[in-house]
């Protein structure tokens, strides 16, 4: 069961690439858009080099990416999401193809963006069609 799960939770970050990042520094909460990268249950977000998200993960490693499955296009439409918490650090060498807006220069990346890698330790998969609150959890330990 939990690796029917966790397949559905790789499938679902596989379909998306981008989510809404959020840390908290010292100047409070920091939340933005992210386009990011899986390799399993990892990830690897892109985010401006001028962002606060940036500078808090040097402060704190703790994260929370949340991924909708898709944005409802009439009032009635039921959501999807998936909710990351994990630990994060910088890359100093990340692989940028995949990364990278269409038509973006790979020898430019490193002066406009960094890459932020996070690594698991509590998803949560929540589905209003499966009623109110459906929600389904997998706990990782730290040696994920």
């Amino acid at each position: 069961m939990l690796n029917a799960l966790r397949e559905r939770m790789v499938a679902h970050l596989a379909m998306n690439r981008v989510g809404m990042l959020a840390v908290s520094g010292p100047e409070g909460m920091c939340a933005m858009p992210v386009r990011y990268q899986t390799k399993d249950l990892a990830i690897d977000c892109l985010v401006p080099r001028w962002a606060d998200a940036a500078y808090y993960v040097e402060e704190t490693s703790k994260v929370l990416l949340v991924v909708p499955a898709a944005f409802p296009s009439h009032k009635d439409a039921r959501i999807c999401w998936l909710q990351y918490r994990g630990k994060a650090r910088l890359m100093t060498t990340p692989d940028w193809s995949g990364l990278l807006p269409s038509g973006e220069s790979p020898a430019l990346a490193a002066d406009l963006y960094k890459v932020i890698h996070l690594v698991p330790e509590r998803i949560d998969l929540l589905d209003e069609s499966q009623g109110w609150g459906a929600r389904e959890t997998l706990e990782l330990d730290s040696a994920y």
